[in-house]
């Protein structure tokens, strides 16, 4: 009840407004409506095949539809009158069809696509309309064609403003900036593949850990991207963003590629189309790659990894499509770590050097997902189940000798996991008040099964257990979204989604009287409700305004939400005891638990807002803009590198995103995405309110040839600029701007290719922070700034074979 009345009181205002809104526009409705008519058809290739995705709408009459997977649309709701029918998809010619509605009667059109080759000018020209400036499928769509990925760091960075870092041997999962937020290895950014999550929850290194390693950046067809908390769709983790990748359901033709270069590395990735009988109706392929190097320090990386990948699918009639893909990875390295910026500074090591070249790891996923989608008149279903098998070990040393002078602070952190989850979704057309619409229901859970650990482990060799727990985590949704096309020009979407979670914990070593750290068996549950809503005014087809506001989350790690549980536990029970607030916090420290802890929110809730557009100016010139706030609750935070708990003040952090897109020749288009953010605790002093590594200006754009006589390449920079390490200011994390080349040439079945990695040679810290540690040779321990080195740079050549 107490959930209930909250979100009330928070969605109070954003009901009174859109109340007013829909009553208006009833009012100013005639009287005596027309009766109405409705439009469908199927979308197909010349040779009858049908056609999935393609945008079908009426021209200067607001958003259309889709065509399913078996190619039928469905438009409802449609005035009597003469219209001109549009499909698009990129890789066809535009087809306009003049057609005619007539009152309480079904008028049937087919449309026959013809394919032609992809022009950058028609990726901008078909731009779908959206509901924020960053989620334009098109404008991902042509980023994806334009700025082909060769790892999954460049697969995240197709995300406008996301900004990556590496900082443990090329095998840990990224860590990721975007929004004002260090959301360290995905704890405020949702990602998934296929509809399964990628993020790990309560994860041995660090809440909402994203290992996108597993997934093969040649198999992704589709990236969708959303910025803040306004995707209903969208949960636990999506706070700063949500992206979305979707893999590939046909190979365009089987490919073999090899690739290598500086710091012996190498990278071997096959794909191919296996011979189905009858691939209008079913298909499937297989992937594999092999990635290998040694990176640029003085003591070899040895890092290697191997990815194997499968997809089929199959029309199990005109209506409904199945799907089934199999996948996984397997990884290994040594890693150099952290480099103290005064160790450099005095002569100790070089910047490639390292102090303990013992770190390294470990980690393997392996996924089954089975997906069906169907679609009928004016009704769309998707299913999604997964399960996978995660394994994760991290040996790590940033604080020297800080707390052992003799053997060194090495720890040793495990992962082992059984995840399961299921997800589905229903939409259908709909009127509400006489208004054309359509209404979506969505709902699903996820399990993890989970054996985290920390260990001390000097040299790699366990000497004791600091963390040995067993976890069991649920989370249970359910939402709803209401889509409302109000006029030709005006649309709302509001949402409602609720989340209900379950955490167990089994702490071995709950009673453990020798141990300085907390420690708590139990069992928590939490739930929350997110309202969203968004609002798009389009005057004109080139132009869409968009308003967003609403609510999201991220969970605290299970540990850290049984631990509130067990303070609060304890305090009723000494409170009934009769003992003192002094002797209550007393006893609460004894046992290692923080008396501050108590009441603390465990599903900590981002609330934003944001003002955007997206305007194609021309043809050839596409651009988009959003301001945003985002504000997020204080909370405790459990600490995987130490075992303990944290406190985090509330934030706030505000910003502007601008993305341009221009096509200056047929073959040669340019872009770039400036992002500018402060972030701070409102309840800190000024002087020491700052969010440590948030970045405050990021930058990325370049040149990019596609010419039809089969050269390619681009020229790109990113920028990241200075921002504060510490509250105080007091460590500056460096900024810096690397340059990249890519050329490439095709001639016939085979495509040649040169990489120049950091052209301009840049001296620059890949990741940064700002650390208490003590050297060998130090008396006491310093906090400075510790840095990993970015590549210097390298050159790479590739042969790739298409048949």
């Amino acid at each position: 009840m107490e959930i209930l009345i909250r979100f009330m009181s928070e969605l109070k205002g954003i009901i009174v407004l859109a109340s007013v809104a829909l009553v208006t526009f009833t009012i100013s409705q005639t009287a005596m409506a027309q009766e109405l008519g409705s439009l469908a058809g199927y979308v197909t290739e010349e040779d009858g095949r049908p056609l999935e995705g393609v945008n079908v709408y009426l021209e200067n009459e607001g958003p259309g539809t889709a065509s399913a997977a078996n190619g039928k649309y469905v438009i409802d709701e449609l005035e009597p009158g003469r219209y001109v029918l549009v499909g698009s998809l990129l890789g066809y010619e535009v087809v306009r069809r003049n057609i005619d509605i007539f009152g309480g009667q079904r008028t049937e059109v087919d449309l026959q696509l013809e394919p032609k080759p992809i022009t950058l000018g028609e990726v901008i020209a078909i731009a779908e309309r959206t509901y924020s400036a960053a989620s334009s499928v098109t404008i991902r769509q042509l980023d994806l064609i334009t700025r082909p990925a060769r790892s999954s760091q460049d697969l995240l960075r197709l995300a406008p403003g996301l900004i990556t870092a590496q900082h443990a041997g090329g095998g840990k999962a990224e860590q990721i900036f975007l929004r004002g937020f260090d959301a360290d290895h995905g704890t405020d950014v949702s990602i998934t593949v296929d509809g399964m999550p990628v993020n790990m929850v309560s994860h041995g290194h660090g809440q909402g850990y994203a290992d996108l390693h597993f997934l093969i950046p040649e198999t992704v067809g589709k990236i969708d991207v959303t910025k803040g908390p306004y995707a209903t769709d969208r949960g636990n983790l999506a706070t700063a963003g949500a992206i979305s990748f979707t893999t590939r359901d046909h190979l365009d033709n089987n490919v073999v590629s090899v690739s290598g270069g500086a710091f012996n590395t190498i990278n071997v990735t096959s794909l191919y189309q296996l011979p189905f009988p009858d691939l209008d109706h079913q298909g499937a392929y297989l992937a594999g790659q092999f990635y290998s190097t040694d990176g640029p320090v003085e003591r070899d990386q040895d890092f290697q990894r191997f990815n194997l990948f499968g997809k089929f699918h199959t029309h199990l009639s005109d209506h409904a499509k199945l799907g089934v893909s199999v996948g996984g990875f397997s990884s290994a390295w040594d890693a150099s770590g952290q480099v103290p910026a005064r160790a450099v500074d005095q002569g100790l090591i070089t910047r490639f050097g390292s102090l303990d070249d013992l770190e390294g790891g470990s980690t393997g996923r392996q996924n089954i997902n089975l997906t069906y989608d169907a679609a009928s008149a004016g009704t769309a279903l998707q299913l999604r189940g997964y399960t996978a098998r995660y394994t994760f070990k991290l040996f790590s040393n940033f604080t020297f000798f800080l707390d052992d002078p003799l053997l060194g602070d090495m720890i040793e952190q495990t992962d082992n996991r059984t995840l399961t989850g299921l997800d589905g979704r229903y939409r259908m057309s709909n009127t509400m008040a006489g208004v054309a619409g359509s209404a979506t229901l969505g709902g699903g859970f996820r399990s993890d099964n989970i054996a985290v650990g920390l260990w001390k482990s000097p040299n790699r060799q366990r000497l004791a257990s600091l963390v040995d727990a067993d976890i069991v985590e649920r989370n249970l949704y359910l939402w709803g979204e209401q889509e409302l096309f109000l006029s030709s020009e005006l649309s709302l979407k509001a949402g409602l989604r609720g989340d209900y979670f379950t955490f167990d914990v089994n702490d071995h070593l709950d009673r453990d009287t020798t141990s300085a750290l907390p420690h708590a068996s139990g069992y928590a549950h939490q739930a929350i409700l997110s309202p969203k809503a968004s609002l798009v005014y389009s005057p004109s087809q080139t132009i869409d305004v968009f308003l967003n506001a609403g609510s999201s989350f991220h969970s605290n790690d299970a540990r850290n939400v049984v631990l509130g549980q067990r303070i609060e536990d304890e305090v009723r029970v000494l409170e009934a005891r009769g003992l003192s607030d002094t002797a209550i916090r007393d006893q609460l420290t004894s046992r290692n638990l923080d008396p501050d802890q108590r009441g603390e929110e465990t599903l900590p809730r981002a609330t934003g807002a944001e003002i955007g557009l997206r305007s194609r100016l021309t043809n050839s010139v596409t651009i988009a803009a959003a301001a945003w706030l985002l504000d997020l609750d204080r909370e405790y935070v459990y600490v995987g590198d130490g075992g303990f708990t944290e406190l985090s003040d509330r934030s706030r952090r505000y910003g502007l995103d601008v993305e341009t897109r221009a096509i200056l020749t047929t073959w040669l288009l340019a872009d770039i995405d400036v992002n500018l953010s402060r972030g701070f605790f409102p309840d800190s002093p000024d002087s020491e309110n700052r969010i440590p590594l948030a970045p405050t200006i990021t930058s990325t754009g370049g040149i990019t040839v596609l010419h039809p006589k089969g050269y390619e390449g681009s020229l790109r920079f990113v920028h990241v600029g200075d921002r504060p390490a510490s509250e105080n200011a007091s460590v500056t994390a460096e900024g810096y701007t690397l340059v990249n080349l890519f050329a490439a040439y095709r001639f016939s079945d085979v495509k040649v290719s040169l990489t120049v990695e950091n052209l301009l040679d840049t001296e620059w810290n890949e990741a940064q922070f700002d650390t208490e540690s003590r050297l060998r040779n130090e008396i006491v321990s310093v906090s400075g700034l510790h840095f990993t080195p970015g590549n210097p740079r390298n050159v790479r050549l590739g042969l790739a074979y298409h048949f």
